[in-house]
């Protein structure tokens, strides 16, 4: 039985984890500490944070594993490829792999390819460059290892440049930043998948996100608002940015904003790893019939995979966010997936649990998933469905 090592065994890795399972092979984890919630379903665990290289090589050598990987963490790329290249395992390249680590790195390297950037990009390492720098306003500043919109901050006024830089400092982790023009215009999500000289771009997600009084209504739906040449545009620059990076193993997600004032994309944060928020997990199986976390596991022992997508369907996931308080009951709702147009419901609360006011991702109940036969319908179906389900989620 093939033996399979994943870095990492974080609520992140879980669903890779399993499906290692599901498919009948050896699955072995590390992470930094014990509790993860990986370890529960693993063949057998190490205790080892995920950067140190060594000592998650010299596991993986004990097991003699056939493939390494991760799964929606680019953290553990750089010890993936470390491990893959030694062990000579299939893996991206780990000059790849540590560019992966950096937002400032990807996004200097796809300006300087000559990609749509919007003006220029510099990073900052201490206070002390500060002063030399030009800044444009607006632009914005993030940590170079930043994650989700830690750190982030929109320079809408010179007034605000120091405080915006003070703020991104406090959330890089390495105390790096760096600054880029600020585009306005509506932001997309793009998922595609690179292998064997092969490049498929597999869905382009806008996001919805808008506070009502006691919660957000927070939505993705794929291809809303997006013209036929404005979807050719995005294939195009993707296409670019996965060139210009040298991929060509697996999964990338892109973040891209379609400028109000030249309507053009562009590129704003490039993630060497699956989309999270189900876009990798559910919306591009449901949408497009490809199955990334197969495909994932499947290249990392060689195997043949199908990254080709099989059909073009409209799907609209909305996140379960209701008002705060304690869920006193669950109906059951199983039977209501397969009817009014409703794909998937994932229900990640159980009862006795307390919903606090919407904060990140944690706090949610879950997430419906419904299909349309345009953009538009998937989204407003996703809309009825939520409604639907306030029914079956009592909240004290």
């Amino acid at each position: 039985m093939k033996k399979i090592l994943i870095i990492g065994a974080a609520v992140y890795q879980l669903p890779a984890i399993q499906r290692v399972v599901e498919l009948g092979y050896e699955v072995y984890c590390v992470d930094y500490k014990e509790g993860q919630p990986g370890f529960e379903f693993a063949t057998g665990y190490r205790v080892v944070d995920v950067k140190d290289k060594e000592n998650c090589l010299k596991y993986a050598q004990e097991l003699d594993v056939d493939g390494v990987m991760s799964w929606g963490s680019t953290l553990t790329l750089p010890t993936v490829s470390y491990i893959g290249e030694r062990m000579n395992l299939p893996c991206m390249p780990i000059s790849t792999a540590e560019i992966s680590t950096s937002k400032y790195l990807i996004r200097k390297k796809l300006t300087d390819c000559g990609l749509n950037s919007g003006g220029e990009v510099f990073d900052l390492h201490s206070w002390e460059e500060v002063d030399s720098k030009q800044y444009v306003v607006p632009f914005v500043v993030k940590p170079c290892d930043g994650s989700g919109s830690r750190g982030v901050y929109i320079v809408k006024d010179e007034a605000e440049i120091k405080k915006a830089i003070q703020y991104a400092f406090d959330g890089a982790r390495d105390k790096q930043i760096y600054v880029e023009p600020y585009i306005e215009g509506v932001e997309y999500s793009a998922e595609a998948y690179a292998s064997n000289g092969e490049i498929h771009v597999y869905s382009i997600v806008k996001t919805e996100f808008n506070w009502t009084k006691d919660y957000p209504v927070y939505k993705q739906t794929t291809y809303l608002g997006i013209s036929k040449e404005t979807e050719a545009l995005i294939t195009e620059e993707v296409r670019k940015a996965t060139s210009a990076l040298g991929l060509n193993f697996g999964p990338i997600n892109f973040d891209i904003i379609i400028s109000d004032a030249d309507g053009k994309p562009y590129i704003i944060d490039v993630g060497i790893r699956n989309g999270q928020n189900l876009i990798a997990s559910h919306i591009v199986p449901y949408s497009r019939g490809v199955d990334e976390l197969n495909n994932s596991i499947n290249i990392c022992i060689g195997n043949n995979m199908e990254i080709k997508p099989k059909r073009k369907e409209y799907i609209s996931s909305r996140l379960l966010i209701y008002i705060p308080g304690t869920i006193e009951e669950i109906k059951s709702y199983q039977n209501l997936i397969g009817k009014d147009h409703i794909v998937d419901i994932i229900m990640r609360k159980k009862v006795g649990d307390v919903l606090p006011h919407y904060q990140t991702k944690s706090d949610i109940c879950g997430w419906v998933l419904s299909k349309g036969e345009t953009p538009e319908e998937a989204s407003m179906y996703a809309d009825k469905a939520w409604e639907r389900l306030k029914e079956y989620i009592i909240i004290k």
